[in-house]
């Protein structure tokens, strides 16, 4: 009986060749981390031990890092689904507030109807992916009609969707009782089912994975994706060859906003169960780092979103254990990151 196809020479030494710059960069985060912690005046091996532990050594744990792993997965994927199509999609933290306020905004009208969570659920969800939509069709529209430049679009859109939740949380919609920006809760039917109730991990997570194996099979079995990585790899020559550029632009990036969306709506039907101010603690950006990390692939962006919330619950606990700043968390990824960066470009200047 024939085994499974062999896996041909050229790229089986590309993927060792990439594991092994990923296996020497993590080597390199980790020593210069280690460097970090020590001038910090805080215990390594601890430092190591507790993000390990508090992010995956308990139910508890895993169920954050699952939570964490949904906004930045949809997140990556967003940034990445634009990279792929030559456009840079700076609005994803716009575009998760867009989201969640539409998923807030329909879950409260639809409140006095009693809908059953089979029902209200997926409409919110959708709702949210309405509100990122439209927050990627803006900078779409713009650059597909006029050739402005989406960066500047989407950073300003930024600003326009986190003054609108504030307005929203502090006012028609707050939570009087908590004296916070914070809106009253969505209807129980509006939040997402469980998947470690005792834990509190919900489902977004088998969402945001679904997702992400579409977007996959979008860009590799499709003409459309067939189409947006060639206007990313060569516009004049996609132009040339019959694809609308103006209908990719809009396409992706509207797409790439309802991506961000989804995000939001998870965010408030999953884990807040309402709309809050500072739904996002900076995901785009962090989006972005991932994206950069995963190489624009959906599987290298998968495993590099799951490093970032492991690193991101496990740094929340060294303020405790090893009195680190809560900032940490943030520098660790900087390192990674950089560290990837550097081990990469060392790698091609050998190749030269």
């Amino acid at each position: 009986m024939p085994g499974p196809p062999a896996v041909p020479a050229p790229i089986a030494r590309r993927i060792l060749a990439e594991a092994l710059i990923y296996l020497g960069a993590v080597g390199l985060a980790a020593m210069v981390s280690a460097l970090f912690i020590v001038a910090m005046r805080g215990d390594v091996l601890v430092a190591f031990r507790t993000i390990l532990s508090s992010s995956l050594g308990s139910v508890g744990g895993i169920a954050q890092t699952l939570n964490k792993i949904s906004p930045l997965l949809l997140g990556s994927i967003a940034v990445m689904l634009g990279l792929r199509g030559g456009f840079v999609n700076i609005g994803v933290d716009g575009q998760i507030y867009a989201g969640a306020i539409l998923t807030t905004a329909v879950a409260f009208a639809l409140a006095a109807l009693n809908l059953s969570a089979p029902v209200l659920v997926p409409t919110v969800l959708a709702a949210g992916v309405l509100g990122g939509a439209i927050f990627g069709a803006v900078p779409g529209v713009l650059r597909a009609r006029w050739g402005v430049n989406e960066i500047f679009v989407t950073v300003m859109l930024n600003f326009v969707a986190y003054y609108l939740t504030e307005y929203l949380s502090t006012g028609p919609w707050n939570d009087a009782t908590s004296g916070e920006a914070i809106t009253l809760p969505i209807p129980a039917a509006a939040n997402l089912p469980m998947l470690l109730p005792q834990a509190g991990a919900h489902t977004g997570i088998l969402i945001a994975l679904g997702v992400s194996v579409l977007i996959a099979r979008l860009l590799t079995r499709t003409v459309l994706g067939y189409e947006i990585r060639a206007v990313g790899a060569n516009p004049r020559a996609a132009r040339t060859g019959g694809i609308s550029i103006p209908r990719i632009t809009l396409m992706t990036l509207t797409l790439s906003g309802a991506l961000g969306g989804l995000a939001g709506a998870i965010e408030v039907s999953g884990y807040h169960n309402r709309l809050i101010l500072g739904l996002t603690p900076g995901y785009g950006a962090m989006a972005i780092l991932i994206s950069v990390l995963g190489k624009n692939r959906p599987l290298g962006v998968g495993i590099a979103s799951a490093a970032v919330a492991v690193l991101m619950v496990g740094a929340d606990s060294l303020q405790r254990s090893v009195k680190l700043p809560a900032s940490a968390g943030f520098v660790f990824q900087a390192i990674v990151v950089l560290c990837v960066l550097l081990v990469e470009a060392r790698a091609a200047r050998r190749t030269l």
